[in-house]
């Protein structure tokens, strides 16, 4: 036979449609990231323009564009949104249990769960639950305990960060070793007469105390598989008997508790058992803030009032509106459940009904609840009869419409921020003005000065490659002068030792063919030392034809750029390539590839060298010794390979000038077959110089208040702007179609 389980079914659905809508949120928050670098670009490019004009009413409407706080709105949304989402990702529905301590708490979730006080436990003289467990519904698997530490790290900044902040106004101990090593700082003295001060430094040094008891618990691997019977142990702060003995709950972060409820038409149901208000100090209340704002969907707030007399309590209404305030969107009369502890018992003054229904008569209107029910806590028939009818039938009506106003009450909010970046970008769309010029812009004057600098343009470019031409199977004479330094002073520091100096290593190393061996292979050490100059010879070169580049470039008679930069040399080309970069895709990398131009001596020729330092190596067997060798004979042949090595790279490096000219010769050409033969070249030549006419040609043509390049990139960031923000407000809208 099928048992039907309508309810199950229902909270299946609901958690259905959550996933649907968690997916959804993801999607905005990917969007709205996008829109935060979108905004940010916009940022570099409004400084950008900032620093380049000199128009006052152009900077004014620049800095009345308020970017930042536009970003500061995205990150306050990202953070609602990630929060929504855990909300709506969980797979569970999640019921938080709340309440002073020694109110019943533990025997409701028992009655709920059927577990024992092994796993929820409740103790007899004080405070019992010692941290956070969540008691998850599955009939599958044996009942156990999944337990998650804190690390080492997280345990500094989330449970010790928070008392040094608040009760000692002092820095928290970087490292759990000086915590332990380190006197507990007294409580300052204007806060020992603060009861709730004292409490929570108590707390503190109940941390410090008994940190040997816990501390290995830091650094083990999180979840610990728990049995049943264990699990107080790891989540409560005393024994069935009442003896404080257990601290572990202290390194423990969150506690899982899986099992098989009474009822298994609950379906995907989670209890999360909080420890009474007051507990365990500063660190519960952060508890209570992230469980409220992620965790839960459904508050019990549980009071067990006196069988003799009873009012609410200060503490009470406190954490009414704690919880309130948490979660401000959605008032708690919309999700939470007050649950009055019923006592049986044929005593009058034991028996609490009728103080329990006095109380929920005298709920103040700043108090309310979606139902007040009462029920004996530690009777699970009745709990599960009552309560928790009370809450399927609730998840059945209401839970949809409370989700509802949580998604539109962040639509809400996502609304206002389109509008708001919608208002900031109308101001950055007129911020620039219109392009004008003190006289009209005429192309036939432009194209005819144009067509003139061009021309003389190409010219210079290539009478530069026609000189190289000429000059590439010759030696480069800056290079060639380092070449020949190199080598004069490898013949006249030779680096080789003396008679003495052999004498010495021979008796330090125990034989004059260990001396031998030890100088060659210093000599090649310091032979190459002499080359490395080269380095400095071969940049100079390049930056030499680079000069003469530029100097077409700049030439008042050729290319006329001279007032886009004052550099020279590499310098001026790494200021042109600026501009070039957005809307000239054949300059700019021919440019870029102009710029990074370098011939390397480690990369093309060091390697060249060391073929001619082979004989150097002692295993080559090309320097030998004698039977019986003398300081005599290790220098003479010393002297005779040093020789060796100098006249084998002679004809070696007569080819390398030569070749430096070739490869400048080579690149250069590359460059100016780019700038001057790419299809369609011209036409970017031609915008560059519209661009940058008034630098060119500043008899003819104004100064722009901001150049065409940077107007054109400004129009397309904030365009990027908003095509972002349309998306996001309709893909929020399509939510409810």
């Amino acid at each position: 036979m099928i048992t039907n389980h309508p309810e199950k079914y229902q909270i299946n659905s609901i958690i259905a449609r959550r996933q649907l809508l968690a997916k959804k949120l993801s999607d905005i928050r990917q969007q709205l990231n996008v829109l935060k670098s979108a905004i940010e670009l916009m940022g570099q490019r409004r400084e950008e323009i900032f620093n380049s004009t000199d128009n006052e009413t152009i900077r004014l409407r620049l800095l009345g564009i308020d970017l930042d706080s536009l970003r500061q709105r995205i990150i306050a949304e990202e953070q609602n949104l990630s929060r929504y989402y855990s909300r709506f990702n969980r797979k569970t529905i999640n019921i938080g249990v709340v309440g002073l301590a020694r109110q019943g708490k533990s025997q409701l979730l028992r009655s709920l769960s059927g577990l024992d006080d092994s796993a929820i436990p409740a103790g007899r003289y004080g405070h019992c639950t010692g941290t956070r467990s969540i008691i998850i519904h599955n009939p599958d698997v044996e009942p156990h305990g999944e337990v998650y530490f804190y690390t080492s790290t997280a345990f500094i900044q989330d449970v010790l960060t928070p008392y040094y902040n608040e009760l000692l106004n002092l820095p928290a101990p970087a490292t759990i070793e000086e915590f332990e090593d380190t006197p507990l700082p007294p409580l300052p003295a204007d806060k020992q007469q603060n009861l709730s001060a004292r409490i929570k430094y108590a707390q503190l040094e109940l941390y410090k105390d008994h940190l040997p008891d816990y501390k290995t618990r830091l650094k083990q691997t999180s979840p610990l598989y728990v049995p049943a019977q264990h699990i107080r142990e790891f989540v409560a702060q005393d024994d069935s008997t009442g003896q404080r003995s257990f601290y572990n709950f202290l390194a423990v972060r969150e506690a899982h508790i899986i099992c098989s409820f009474p009822h298994e038409n609950v379906g995907n149901i989670a209890f999360v058992d909080m420890p009474g208000l007051g507990d365990t100090g500063l660190v519960t209340e952060d508890w209570l803030i992230s469980a409220l704002q992620n965790d839960i969907d459904i508050i019990f707030f549980v009071k067990k009032p006196s069988g003799l007399g009873e009012v609410w309590k200060p503490q009470e209404i406190d954490l009414y509106d704690t919880a309130g305030g948490i979660v401000p969107e959605i008032p708690l009369s919309e999700w939470a459940f007050l649950v009055m502890n019923h006592v049986r018992s044929s005593s009058p003054n034991e028996d609490n009904l009728s103080n329990c229904e006095r109380l929920v008569e005298d709920l103040s209107e700043q108090m309310k609840f979606v139902e007040e029910l009462i029920v004996d806590c530690s009777d699970p028939e009745q709990v599960n009869s009552v309560l928790l009818q009370s809450i399927l039938s609730y998840l059945d009506k209401k839970q949809e419409k409370v989700d509802l106003q949580y998604i539109n009450i962040l639509n809400d909010r996502l609304l206002q921020l389109h509008n708001l970046i919608k208002a900031e970008t109308r101001k950055a769309k007129d911020a620039l003005g219109l392009v004008a010029e003190s006289t009209p812009f005429s192309f036939n004057v432009f194209n005819r000065l144009f067509r003139d600098t061009v021309k003389k343009l190409y010219t210079g470019l290539e009478q530069q490659v026609q000189d190289l031409r000429e000059r590439r199977e010759i030696p480069n004479e800056t290079f060639q002068e380092y070449v020949l330094q190199a080598q004069e002073n490898s013949y006249s520091d030779s680096g080789l030792p003396s008679l003495e100096q052999i004498e010495d290593t021979r008796n330090l190393l125990g034989g004059y063919k260990s001396a031998c061996e030890h100088y060659l292979n210093y000599s090649r050490t310091y032979i190459t030392r002499h080359f490395e100059s080269l380095e400095i010879g071969l940049s100079k070169s390049v930056e030499a034809v680079k000069m003469q580049i530029v100097d077409v470039l700049k030439n008042v008679n050729q290319g006329r750029l001279n007032n886009l930069s004052a550099h020279e040399g590499s310098s001026f080309l790494k200021d042109i390539i600026t501009p070039l970069q957005d809307q000239h895709p054949l300059l700019y990398p021919a440019f870029e590839m102009l710029v990074d131009f370098q011939i390397s001596y480690q990369g093309f020729f060091y390697y060249r060298l060391r073929r001619h330092l082979d004989c150097l190596t002692p295993d080559s067997g090309k320097a030998e010794l004698s039977a019986k060798p003398s300081a005599k004979e290790v220098l003479a042949l010393l002297n005779a390979m040093h020789k060796i090595v100098l006249e084998s790279l002679k004809n070696e490096l007569e080819s390398w000038p030569i070749e430096i000219n070739q490869a400048i010769f080579a690149t250069i050409e590359q460059f100016v077959d780019k700038v001057l033969r790419s299809e369609n070249v011209m036409d970017e030549w031609q915008s560059f110089y519209i661009d940058n006419r008034a630098k060119v040609w500043p008899d003819s043509f104004q100064e722009l208040s901001v150049s065409n390049g940077l107007r054109w990139q400004w129009q397309e960031a904030t365009e990027r702007v908003n095509t972002i923000n349309r998306s996001i407000l309709i893909a929020e809208n399509q939510k409810y179609e």
